[in-house]
């Protein structure tokens, strides 16, 4: 640290008085308190002076930073895609569906992600189908059996 040099300055009372109320409730001195913000001050007028340079600079970091968050959603939307896909062959294949119920199943299906916004879930699918008459328990293959955790 360089060696400090006294110095007067000329300050408005007002200022003075806010700078002793501040002093009242925080540690340090006058002198303390004026160089740190002298400091502060010539730190933003150089920063000021250099937005030129630093803002490209921050927005290459961020673009940066953003572009390797985009590509590990990505990655991890694929291997999500993938097994999606995988569920959705073996069960048009265990189940045969036509192409015509499955596009009234992919329809209902879009219009209900619409009106939820995507904060839907399969308890909540089936208790609907069970409102609204769509799936009757009674014929259900697995009669008698709760599948879901009431815990």
């Amino acid at each position: 640290m360089s060696e400090k040099v006294r110095t007067g300055i000329y300050i408005s009372e007002d200022l003075l008085r806010e700078c002793d109320e501040y002093l009242l409730h925080n540690d340090g001195s006058r002198s303390e308190l004026i160089e740190s913000a002298l400091r502060l001050y010539l730190a933003t007028r150089t920063i000021k002076d250099k937005t030129d340079v630093l803002v490209p600079e921050l927005a290459e970091c961020i673009s940066a930073a953003s572009d390797e968050g985009i590509i590990k959603i990505s990655k991890g939307l694929f291997r999500y895609a993938v097994e999606v896909e995988m569920l959705i062959v073996l069960l048009s294949e265990t189940f045969g569906v036509s192409k015509n119920h499955l596009k009234e199943v992919r329809r209902e299906a879009v219009n209900n992600v619409r009106r939820t916004r995507g904060k839907i879930n399969l308890d909540d699918l089936i208790m609907r189908c069970e409102r609204e008459g769509i799936v009757d328990i009674d014929d259900s293959p697995n009669q008698g059996v709760d599948y879901r955790d009431d815990t």
